[in-house]
């Protein structure tokens, strides 16, 4: 059950956004919190929690008797601020950002599909086969998204390798909040699932490569399907409430 956010929560979402976005650039200084708060019309403990939150995210820095200092987010942060970056401040799609996270998808997944195929154990398939059989019955795409992430998050426990695990956590609010654009990487509910049954396959086999390969397959392809969406429509997309 997802929290209401606060309005300290708010005031951080717009500040991240007014950063990621370049309105606030790299060495420069933020606005004194009383100044802040008269401008959002908000209490100055408000902005102070809204500037923690930012400081946990490594976007802001304080500096005693220099201020609040903005920092060069791509030199200091971490994954947690890309779902910022995926729409930009008009509601057009990033395209750069996004196909970025693709293709690191591509690569990472792909050495994961490997890993799981040498360290796998018989249980792990059983559960690779559980996701499959869904994927291959379920028909709503919101939920075919969701099992989509199960499989590669079941992929990643036969791996035997925490870090995937961590990134994939990441990536959940991710395709909380922008599963309305990831739905455009596939031109059928059943197109989800294609060629995972053959991942499967070659993790039970314990075929490392052709597993490494399948896997690589899967998300050129979803690559390319995104592109000529994208080719398709230009409009700005909007984000949808949380699941």
């Amino acid at each position: 059950m997802s929290t209401k956010p606060t309005r300290a929560d708010q005031v951080a979402e717009e500040l991240k956004r007014l950063i990621l976005s370049g309105a606030y650039a790299p060495g420069q200084k933020l606005p004194p919190e009383l100044t802040l708060a008269s401008e959002l019309n908000v209490n100055r403990f408000t902005v102070r929690e809204a500037m923690n939150q930012l400081e946990q995210l490594r976007l802001i820095a304080r500096k005693a008797g220099a201020g609040t200092i903005v920092l060069d987010y791509e030199k200091n942060a971490g994954l947690d601020v890309v779902e910022y970056l995926v729409l930009r401040r008009d509601g057009s799609v990033n395209i750069e950002v996004l196909s970025n996270l693709l293709e690191l998808a591509r690569i990472v997944s792909a050495e994961i599909a490997s890993l799981a195929a040498e360290r796998r154990t018989d249980e792990d398939i059983a559960t690779l086969e559980l996701v499959v059989r869904k994927l291959q019955t379920e028909k709503n795409v919101s939920q075919l998204l969701w099992l989509d992430f199960d499989f590669n998050w079941a992929l990643a426990g036969a791996a035997r390798n925490i870090a995937p695990r961590l990134v994939l956590n990441s990536a959940r609010s991710l395709l909380n909040k922008y599963s309305h654009l990831l739905g455009t990487l596939w031109v059928s509910p059943g197109s989800i699932s294609e060629g995972y049954e053959y991942v499967v396959d070659a993790v039970r086999a314990r075929d490392a490569e052709r597993a490494r390969a399948l896997v690589r397959w899967i998300w050129m392809g979803r690559q390319q399907r995104f592109f000529e969406a994208v080719e398709r429509s230009s409009r700005p997309l909007d984000v949808p409430a949380h699941r």
